[in-house]
């Protein structure tokens, strides 16, 4: 997961919701939660992405730490493979 990614996604998902409510002509309380929403479900997005890869990676380390009949190199490409989708 590339973290400047992560947070150009979120600034465009509150730049979207600011654009709107700007567009709308209205700044109140319902218009102003509606952008705090925007940020909110785009950093949950995130944070799902974010825990979907760690557990992909937590059960790749329980393979190679309990052998799993694996031989060295297949441990090395698995680790490899759940390494790359961290970055």
């Amino acid at each position: 997961m590339d973290k400047q990614k992560a947070y150009n996604r979120i600034a465009q998902a509150t730049i979207k919701a600011l654009r709107e409510q700007a567009e709308s002509g209205k700044v109140n309380t319902n218009s102003t939660e509606t952008v705090y929403q925007a940020i909110d479900q785009a950093f949950s997005k995130e944070y799902s992405q974010l825990f979907t890869y760690i557990e992909e990676a937590k059960t790749a380390l329980q393979f190679i730490a309990e052998g799993e009949n694996l031989d060295k190199e297949q441990m090395v490409k698995l680790a490899q493979q759940s390494l790359q989708k961290l970055q």
